[in-house]
Order: structure tokens, then sequence, then C-alpha cells
């Protein structure tokens, strides 16, 4: 079994957290190998982001992507720049208040922006509703093991902030698990 995640957004995003602590949660299944790949452009803000996750149940032998399963689109760019990448029939899951134009089979759109903003009180937490949402879709992502991968790099206010928004996700992802998912055609497309 080979597994690919790809995380795709910018610089300020969390991107490159993110793929950091869902390596954490998976290298913690005892079953499980994982490999990681970030890259991101000198910019700190506002550049290109990624992390890319290879999972596995054997020793992986390449690290990069061949093929995403999973892709997560926070920015349009990003989107546009990997979605060639992600395999045919895979879900694309988007910020539905970022990512505006997709042409893909199988498109989960979720507002982590609007979630993290109204919902829990801060926009910068974006990225942790997003892991609460990959975590419940991907069965490779433990939960528990994601929520104690948060908990060892945050303390005090902004633990409890991180988590709340990974909670939220986990909520918003179990409401929508096998309906929300939708279909866009390149005539569809507003352009």
């Amino acid at each position: 079994m080979r597994y690919e995640i790809g995380i795709a957004g910018s610089g300020g995003q969390g991107v490159i957290l993110m793929g950091v602590i869902l390596t954490e949660a998976v290298a913690s299944v005892d079953e499980l190998f994982v490999a990681l790949i970030q890259t991101f452009d000198p910019a700190v803000r506002g550049g290109r982001a990624a992390s890319t996750l290879v999972i596995s149940d054997e020793e992986i032998d390449y690290p990069g992507p061949l093929g995403f399963d999973l892709l997560l689109g926070l920015t349009q760019r990003g989107l546009d720049e990997n979605i060639a990448r992600l395999k045919r029939g895979s879900l694309a899951v988007i910020d539905a208040e970022l990512v505006n134009e997709i042409v893909w089979d199988k498109i989960l759109r979720i507002p982590f922006t609007r979630i993290a903003r109204d919902d829990i009180g801060d926009e910068r937490v974006a990225n942790m509703t997003a892991l609460g949402v990959l975590s419940e879709l991907c069965e490779y992502l433990s939960p528990p093991a994601v929520r104690a991968s948060i908990s060892s790099r945050f303390k005090g206010k902004a633990l409890d902030l991180n988590l709340s928004a990974f909670e939220e996700g986990l909520k918003y992802a179990t409401e929508f698990r096998g309906s929300g998912i939708e279909k866009v055609e390149k005539e569809d497309m507003e352009i």
C-alpha cells in the first residue's frame, strides 16, 4: 500500500507545520512508514508552500509524489500547480473561500478560513481546521494521533485555540462524510 497526501497553499498558512504534524501522527502508528517533502519559496508570506506525505505499510524507496490520493488546496495557485499530480478519481479538498476554479471529478469544498474566523475566532487556525477534516477523511490519519501531535507543538491558550479548530474540522468532516462531494465539469465553469 502507498498513499500520498498533497497539501498546497502559500507561506503563512501553516502548510509546512501541517505536514510535520501529520508526519508525526502517522509515524506514531506501529505498522506504517511515512516520508515528508516540504517545498516553499524564500518569501515568508505569500510565496508557494507545499507538503507531500507518502504513507506506506512497507519501507518507502521513493519519497517523492507519484500521484496524490488526496489533495488539500488552500489557495488557487497551490491547487492549480498540484492538481495534475492528483490520481484520477481521487479527492480534492479545497478551501471554499480561497479556491474558486477547479475542474475535477471529486471535490469537497469546505470553508476552512470562514470556520476558523467565524466559529473559532481566529482565521490563523484554518490550517488546524483542515487537519481535522483530513483526519476524518483519510483512513491512515488517526484523530487521536493528530491531536497528540498538535498538543506537542503548542501550550496554553495557543494549544486550546488550535485544538478547538482541529475539533471543529473533525465535526465538519463527519457531517459531510459521504455527501457534499461534487463534480465540476469544465463547461460548468464561469471563466
